[in-house]
């Protein structure tokens, strides 16, 4: 029997890839066996064979997008969400090319209440082995001096994240923010006001900032238990955080800047010197300590001034400098 008798709403999967072919197989095998309205798979340049891999798919519902240039998660999320709103469907979902749903994902949203105050619901996502995977745990509804002393005095405390216990829940919570995987977004606010995922990031906080904007404007996000996700990716759950190839540091330090600005508002500078403190610390687990502080303090000084305009090109050759 079905987990609810109203009729599901039309929702429309969009991916982005960019030369993981062989997690994309499985990403969207699994995604296409489930009743999505539209498969939108945004190809960001890959040179691995992905174009003829997907030319050669023949599934109706599917939406292939063939960017010439890799515009980064953020450029190609906001491509996916463009297309998939101008669909007909009612919701969009969202994740990456080493993600995908479980097999009773639409079955279970299709279940949830959701009032029309509702814009967006967060999946909950575990790794393949059932672990949850925490680089895409939901964001709390404000930062408080509270949650920023927890943070600061137990490190084992997050001053952004929910507690684990949500897991547990039976039912929907409310949330601040969350990631692109397994995020459901209402497509007429994709249409409308909200728009689409800022391209300038490249990678690294568009989905936070991009939720945070939902929810700061009024729109309700709920974070949905019941509603799985798998995260086949190999993030560290555990130990220090060391970014490789290096770049990928530049973009998850400079784009901290504008979540932070906007999620702690007036306690933003409060917590900057806590932020700077961590990265510092961060640069002893690099083995080119000195050529990290560089781009770190490049990120820092391009995220406060909120500059967003450096060539990709341009990151990878100063990361690249002795």
């Amino acid at each position: 029997m079905s987990l609810n008798e109203r009729p599901a709403p039309r929702v429309a999967a969009v991916i982005v890839t960019h030369n993981r072919l062989e997690k994309l197989r499985q990403t969207l095998a699994r995604t296409l066996a489930l009743p999505f309205s539209r498969v939108v798979v945004v190809d960001n340049a890959s040179t691995d064979g992905t174009a003829a891999y997907l030319a050669a798919l023949a599934d109706p519902r599917l939406v292939i997008l063939s960017e010439p240039e890799n515009a980064g998660g953020a450029g190609g999320f906001a491509r996916g969400f463009a297309a998939a709103a101008a669909t007909g469907a009612e919701w969009l979902v969202c994740y990456d090319d080493d993600a995908y749903p479980a097999p009773d994902a639409l079955e279970r949203f299709a279940a949830l209440n959701l009032g029309k105050d509702v814009g967006g619901v967060a999946a909950a996502v575990y790794f393949p082995d059932g672990r949850i995977c925490p680089m895409n745990r939901p964001g709390a509804p404000a930062l408080s001096l509270r949650r920023i002393a927890a943070h600061l005095l137990k490190r084992n405390v997050s001053a952004a994240g929910m507690d684990y216990a949500i897991y547990q829940r039976r039912e929907p919570v409310e949330i601040g923010f969350s990631s692109f995987v397994g995020l459901f977004i209402r497509c007429a606010l994709v249409r409308g006001g909200l728009g689409l995922p800022w391209e300038g990031l490249f990678i690294y906080r568009d989905d936070s900032i991009y939720t945070l904007t939902l929810t700061q404007r009024g729109h309700k996000l709920l974070f949905a238990p019941s509603v799985r996700f798998v995260h086949d990716c190999r993030t560290p759950v555990a130990g220090p955080r060391v970014y490789a190839p290096l770049w990928k540091a530049y973009y998850v330090i400079r784009n901290d800047m504008p979540f932070f600005r906007r999620y702690a508002g007036r306690y933003f500078y409060f917590i900057l010197p806590a932020l700077l403190a961590r990265w510092l610390l961060q640069s002893r687990h690099y083995q080119e300590r000195g050529r990290f502080l560089r781009l770190a303090w490049l990120a820092v000084t391009d995220g406060l001034r909120e500059n967003f305009s450096r060539p990709h090109e341009e990151i990878v050759a100063r990361a690249a400098r002795p």
